[in-house]
Formats: C-alpha cells, sequence, structure tokens
C-alpha cells in the first residue's frame, strides 16, 4: 500500500505541470487500418504506448503495428466469434504462434488453461500495459480474472520479443497484453444474456455515463456466469465480476482510472494418458458420483477446486508537452485463493499412542507444523487406528490400505479436505517518458522508463477431516493440522532506455533493459533460517531496423532482444547454497519479417530463432559433481539446457466490397530441448535432446471468413493443430486435430430506431464434435471440449 501511496503522489505532482504517454517509438511509420480501407491508405504514428493504451483503427487482419519485431492484435471478428461466456485467454487461439487450450468452451478451469507461444509457456501478461503478477496456478492471476470478454478491446501479442516497455519478469517466450474497452461517449444501458450447453447462463450489465463533467466519462459494469462441466456434470463452476474506468481530459492531462474484482469458484478437469484417450476419449480421471469410498472418492470431481478472488485497481495520467511526453501509474492488486483436494486418508501427525483414540479423528485441536509420522485409511468405533488384516490383497482397482475388505467390519473409512492457501498484496508504480525531435536530416526519439513494484505473498496449507465421508464432501471447519506457512517478499526495480533514429524511410533502434528482483522466503511454522535471492539481469540489450520499402504498404523489419525469467518462489525453499549458485533464465530472440498493408489486403511474414539458456531443473545429487553443501540433498537445481525454437509465421486476408473478409494464418515451429550435455543426467531430468518440445504443434494454421451486410452477421473458422508430444522424451504423441467455429446473428439496431443496439448472436465451438486432447504435459493431456452452442441476446437502452 505504501508503494501505492507514493507512486499516486508522484502522479498527482505530475498532474499539475505534464501529460505522460510513453509511446512505442516508431511515431512516423505506418500501418494501415480497417477504417481506412474505404478511404485509401492512412498514416498513422500511433501504435500501443507503454502505458498500455492502444490508439488508431482496427486491423482487417493481424498484421500487427509497425515495429522491428513480430506483433499481432485481435480483430473484433476474432472477439464476435466467441461466446459471451468465454474467457479472454480463447479470444488470442486464432492468432500466429499461439496455441491455447482449456478445459471447456468457457476457460471455467485454470488448473486446465495452457497458453504456449513458439513452444514457450513462460510468457508475459500485461493488463492495460501493467504486470498481472504472474500466471501460475499457485498464486498466480491469468488475464480472465482481470477482465471480462464483453469489456475486452483486443488483445496485444508479441510473439518473441515485446515493447522494451513491456512490464514482464517472465516473458521467455512473448508477451500478451490485454486492454481493455473504453467509457462511451454517450450515454447507455447494455444488458445482456447468454445461455448454452452444460448449463451455462450469464447475466452482464453495463452502464457508460456518457460525458458527466467536461471531457469526462465512466463505465461501470457486473455479469454473473455459471456452468456444469461436460464430462459428468459434477463439477460446477460460478463466477461473479464487477469493473468500472473511468477517463478525464484536465487542461493537457489525460486521466485513466480502472478498478476491477472478480470472484472465482472453479472445478477442476483432470488429464489423461494417450492410451487412456483412445480408449475412452469422454471421460477424465474424475468421477461425478459420490461413492463413500475414500480411495475412489478422491477424484470425485467438485471436490477438486480453484477458488480466487482478485482485485485490482490503476491510476494513471498521461502529460503531452509537446515534443516531450510522460506517463505515470501507479496500480495495486489484492489476491485472495485456494486450491482444494481431498487425500483418502488423515494424517498421523500426533503420537497419540497404541490403541488410543486419534486426536486427529477426534478433532477440537490443531498441530502447526511438524512431520507426517503415517497415514490413517480406516479408524475402530473408539477412533484408534484400525489394524489391517494381513495378506489382505485389496479389491480391483483398490489398494489393500484403502479397501474395507481388509479391515474389520466395525471399521471406519476416514477422509480429509486439503486446503492450500494463497494471498498476494501487489503494489507498484511505472513512470516513462519520451522525447522526440526533428533535427531536419533525421529524427530522434528517445524513451526511458522505470518499474518498481513489491510484493506480499503467503501460502498456507491445512488438513480438515471430512466428517462422515459415506455421505460427502462436508469437512470441519478447525483444520487438524497446519501443515505450513510461508512468507514471500519481493522486491523488483526494473529500469529501460531506448533511442531510435529515422532517416527518410529507414527507422534504427538500440535499448537496454534490467532487472533488479530482491526476494526472500520466511517458514513461519519452523524455525529455519530465512533464504534470499537477488535475481538480477545482465544489462539486456535490443535493437531493431524497419525499412518502409519504395513499395506503397510494404515494411521490412528485423530485431534482436534478450529475454528475461526471474527465478521463482519455488527455489527459495532450497538450501542458501543451492539458490547462490542458481541464474536467471534468459533467452535470444531474432526475427525477420515484412509487413504489407493496402486498403483492402494486409499481409505479414515472420521468421525468427529463439534460444532459451540457463533453463533451472532439479538433477539428482549423485549425477552432479563438484557441489559441495552444508547438508545432504537427494537432488540440486542446475541451470543447464534450456529450448531452441526456430520458425515461420504468415498472415494473409482480404476484404471484399460485398462485407466478406477471408483471413488465414499459419505456423511452423521447430522447438526442441537443449540437452545438458551428459546422457545421465538428460534421462535423470527427463529429456531427450532435439525431441519438439512438450505440447508445442510444430504446424497450426488458421482459416477464416467473416461476412457482416445489412442486419445479419456470419462467420466461420478453421484451426489445424499438429501432433505433438506430452511428455519430455517424444515417447506419447497427442494426435492433430481440425476444429470448426462458428457464429451467426443479427443486428437487429438496423431495422428500427427503437431496437438501438440490440443483437441476438448463436456461437457455436468444435461445430463437427471432435475427440481431441489438448494442452498437457508429463505424459497426459487434457480433453478437448465438445461441439458447445451458446446464445445471447444484448439490448442497449
Amino acid at each position: 500500500m505504501k508503494t501505492w501511496m507514493i507512486g499516486t503522489a508522484i502522479l498527482a505532482i505530475a498532474a499539475g505541470t505534464t501529460h505522460a504517454q510513453a509511446q512505442s517509438g516508431n511515431t512516423a511509420l505506418r500501418t494501415v487500418a480497417a477504417d481506412a480501407a474505404a478511404e485509401g491508405s492512412a498514416e498513422a504514428g500511433a501504435e500501443s504506448d507503454a502505458s498500455g493504451d492502444a490508439t488508431g483503427s482496427e486491423d482487417i487482419v493481424v498484421t500487427g503495428t509497425a515495429t522491428h519485431f513480430a506483433n499481432t492484435r485481435v480483430t473484433p471478428e476474432m472477439i464476435e466469434r466467441q461466446s459471451a461466456l468465454t474467457s479472454v485467454n480463447d479470444v488470442i487461439n486464432e492468432l500466429p504462434g499461439v496455441f491455447v487450450s482449456e478445459g471447456d468452451a468457457f476457460g471455467s478451469s485454470d488448473w486446465a488453461t495452457q497458453i504456449s507461444i513458439r513452444g514457450f509457456t513462460q510468457i508475459g501478461t500485461t493488463i492495460d500495459g501493467l504486470p498481472n503478477g504472474g500466471s501460475g496456478y499457485g498464486g498466480g492471476s491469468k488475464a480472465n480474472r482481470y477482465i471480462d470478454v464483453l469489456d475486452l478491446k483486443t488483445v496485444e501479442v508479441s510473439q518473441g520479443t515485446a515493447d522494451i516497455s513491456s512490464r514482464s519478469n517472465e516473458a521467455l517466450g512473448g508477451t500478451l497484453n490485454y486492454l481493455t474497452s473504453d467509457p462511451q461517449d454517450d450515454f447507455r444501458v447494455r444488458l445482456s444474456g447468454a445461455a448454452g450447453d452444460f448449463g451455462a447462463q450469464k447475466f452482464y450489465a453495463r452502464v457508460d455515463t456518457g460525458e458527466i463533467a467536461p471531457d469526462t466519462r465512466a463505465y461501470i459494469s457486473a455479469s454473473h456466469a455459471k456452468a456444469h462441466d461436460w464430462i459428468g456434470g459434477a463439477g460446477k463452476t460460478s463466477r461473479d465480476h464487477l469493473s468500472a474506468k473511468l477517463t478525464s481530459k484536465i487542461s493537457n492531462i489525460d486521466l485513466t482510472g480502472f478498478l476491477s474484482y472478480d470472484d472465482a469458484d472453479e472445478s477442476e478437469f483432470g488429464s489423461v494418458s494417450v492410451a487412456s484417450f483412445e480408449n475412452d476419449p469422454n471421460h477424465d480421471v474424475y468421477t461425478d458420483t459420490w461413492t463413500g469410498l475414500p480411495y475412489i472418492d478422491q477424484n470425485y470431481r467438485s471436490g477438486s477446486r480453484a477458488l480466487r478472488k482478485n482485485l485490482f485497481g490503476y491510476l494513471r495520467g498521461k502529460a503531452d508537452l509537446g515534443e516531450v511526453k510522460i506517463a505515470l501509474t501507479g496500480y495495486y492488486h489484492r489476491m485472495r485463493g485456494r486450491g482444494d483436494w481431498m487425500p483418502p486418508y488423515i494424517v498421523d501427525v500426533t503420537n497419540d499412542g497404541a490403541g488410543a483414540t486419534q486426536s486427529e479423528y477426534a478433532g477440537g485441536s490443531t498441530v502447526y507444523g511438524g512431520s507426517s509420522l503415517g497415514q490413517i485409511y480406516y479408524v475402530t468405533p473408539t477412533g484408534a487406528a484400525a489394524t489391517m488384516i494381513a495378506g489382505c490383497t485389496g479389491t480391483a482397482g483398490v489398494p489393500a490400505a484403502y479397501s474395507p475388505t481388509c479391515y474389520a467390519d466395525d471399521a471406519t473409512a476416514v477422509m480429509s479436505y486439503r486446503h492450500t492457501h494463497y494471498k498476494n498484496d501487489r503494489a507498484g508504480f511505472t513512470a516513462d517518458a519520451d522525447w522526440t525531435h526533428d533535427f531536419g536530416a533525421f529524427t530522434n526519439t528517445v524513451r526511458a522508463g522505470i518499474w518498481y513494484e513489491n510484493i506480499d505473498a503467503n501460502q498456507v496449507r491445512d488438513w480438515h477431516k471430512i466428517k462422515n465421508p459415506l455421505l460427502g464432501t462436508a469437512y470441519d471447519a478447525q483444520p487438524y493440522w497446519v501443515q505450513f506457512s510461508v512468507d514471500y517478499d519481493t522486491n523488483e526495480f526494473v529500469y529501460y532506455a531506448q533511442d531510435s533514429v529515422k532517416f527518410g524511410n529507414l527507422t534504427a533502434a538500440f535499448g537496454l533493459k534490467q532487472y533488479f528482483i530482491d526476494q526472500k522466503r520466511q517458514e513461519r511454522l519452523v524455525d529455519e533460517p530465512r533464504t534470499r535471492s537477488n535475481s538480477h539481469s545482465d544489462p539486456l540489450i535490443s535493437a531493431g531496423l524497419t525499412w518502409t520499402t519504395p513499395l506503397e504498404g510494404l515494411e521490412l523489419f528485423a530485431g534482436y532482444a534478450q529475454n528475461f525469467s526471474s527465478i521463482g518462489n519455488g527455489l527459495l525453499g532450497e538450501a542458501q547454497e543451492v539458490i547462490d549458485r542458481i541464474k536467471p533464465e534468459t533467452a535470444d530472440s531474432i526475427e525477420i519479417g515484412a509487413r504489407y498493408s493496402s486498403p483492402r489486403l494486409q499481409a505479414s511474414l515472420t521468421a525468427y530463432d529463439i534460444k532459451f539458456d540457463n533453463h533451472i531443473v532439479s538433477i539428482s545429487s549423485n549425477l552432479v559433481t563438484g557441489i559441495d553443501y552444508l547438508e545432504e540433498q537427494d537432488s540440486v537445481y542446475l541451470n543447464v539446457g534450456g529450448i531452441r525454437s526456430k520458425g515461420v509465421e504468415a498472415a494473409l486476408a482480404y476484404r471484399f466490397p460485398m462485407g466478406l473478409t477471408l483471413s488465414g494464418t499459419y505456423s511452423y515451429n521447430h522447438a526442441v530441448y537443449i540437452g545438458t550435455g551428459n546422457a545421465e543426467q538428460d534421462e535423470d531430468v527427463g529429456i531427450t535432446p532435439g525431441v519438439q518440445v512438450s505440447s508445442s504443434p510444430r504446424n497450426m494454421w488458421v482459416l477464416s471468413a467473416d461476412y457482416r451486410r445489412s442486419v445479419f452477421k456470419a462467420g466461420l473458422s478453421a484451426k489445424y493443430v499438429g501432433d505433438r508430444f506430452i511428455d519430455d522424451v517424444g515417447g506419447d504423441v497427442a494426435p492433430h486435430y481440425a476444429l470448426l467455429n462458428g457464429y451467426i446473428g443479427m443486428d437487429l439496431d438496423r431495422l428500427s430506431d427503437h431496437l438501438s443496439g440490440a443483437s441476438v448472436t448463436i456461437q457455436a465451438t468444435n461445430l463437427t464434435d471432435k475427440r481431441y486432447l489438448g494442452g498437457g504435459g508429463g505424459g497426459a493431456a487434457f480433453l478437448g471440449a465438445p461441439r458447445t452452442v451458446t446464445a445471447s441476446l444484448t439490448l442497449d437502452f
């Protein structure tokens, strides 16, 4: 909170004299927009600026903006093809190089969501240009925790190299910048409802105030959505979301404020092997009927849950002082979450003595810290641990320790409900400035900025006794064991500077960026020394060229950048001697490509080469020499190997005069593992050098057609995903598949002025009801969602 106050104070001081906007540097380069298609080409120096605001019009295809690196943008048609119930993560799935897999058509399982770009899953994510705080399941927050898809403006995707001002410390393989929509110019009340397969329902309302003061507008939106899983129906998911945004202009100061709150309660999907999928493509490892047998019910779908509450807000000021532009932003993020699982036993953490009532079963007390003394599967009528019948082998599918046939008839099965609690509080600020001056023979732009963030995080795991495993999931509110409570404190400071020179049709840019990340870990229940990591990067170089060719509309570009991913919190649980040896992961990215824009045709082609080094892996200590730790370690963490990714991405679209647009993208990605240089270490780590990266298809393509004329609108898209491994050794292959998605609807406001803003749309995903495997890893993958149809009705007042 202290950082938030400092950032706001700085913003308030600056607002008195300046207006902040850090632009992307190549301000004189052109991009052709959809609005210009009917009027001829248009000059547009506006690309997305460092503060995250997008300017310019909508492209007819995802060719991106005028930069020295590849970038693409979600079009309105891509959003239109999505259901009102979908996740904002799914709208990027048609972009070149991007692979998105979710557990269902609504993105209602964080655990089953996987996003990769060019073979990398370490992808930076920003919300209106501000960091999301990480996307991992254990305490992270993906973009769908911040934005409702009905409030989404677009998503800017940098497949390999992001703009130097991008705020992310995990962007080894590209950056996603999700942009929220702005308030409408006029007063409007929008009501929308959607319903569809698998009990899906959504109610959405938004009020745009119009101009409530000079150059001041705002909106507030709210939605409630729910669905059940498509496999058995036992997993219920619900989501409540609130958003508000205000924009204002005071003299030469542009102010933007945004606030969102999201409350999600999700049941999970389970991954399956290729053999299991071939045997039964309609069911995963979870069950949908409560049996009363803990060994079976540990996989009861409704008991594996992710609960997350996210509050996020920012205040941004931008000032235009002529040649100088500056931006200041303060932000705050609060996340409270929980992950659930139901182990088929009670952990014995207190030595109650032979034949005595187990205190963990009796309840009423909590043990803090300590370690497991064993597991209790059944208890006697007095609550003592039951003894298994000697020689019992159990029953089919149920091991002896869990089988009721291996205990006396009066023994009772026991079960736990395990919770892992996540608490994150982030506060930070960003400051950006750029100066552009025309020296006659050339134009020079200097950009610089800083980013500071503090994160206070805590993870707690506690175990609760399920009251009666014969009846259901109800559990004691008081835990019998709090296994651990760990605090993490992170301070991050980043600076960047870039100079770009435009000489005629050629623009050259060179920049530096550096991260200083200080992390600390403290176990609260055990007297252990605090560990820390200084995850500082070397100065990271970026450089590039863009050339506007004599051929009208054709632009060539080339770029090089060093990307960085900080050391994660998980490593801080190791001994300090281990941590001190580890370096942050890095990647070098080279891109070269071309963009072409004309009033009706847009196209792009990019070739890239990315080398990911310093991969952090755990290796058995007996395979490592030359390391002398103060305590014995079963395994050690080292920086070895990585990924080499080479490929080509292409996009093409043509707009016909009669309202039809055809577009397509193609991606070829040769992303393979780099070995450690030691065959035994490779085997221990579980990789095969030269094998395609897990869950990374080598070939993908998308073909789309969109039609809009009079009151009618319709669209159809097909995406092909090639074969891909779901392990790291090249053993298990998930077969290729092609999915067909589409929508059809009517904009009723074109029939009558009394129907202003009214529209009805029917969307369908996986029209052919294809059975396929989605994202995965470790030898298993999640089942792809079946055909899902939803319909929505929108009314404006």
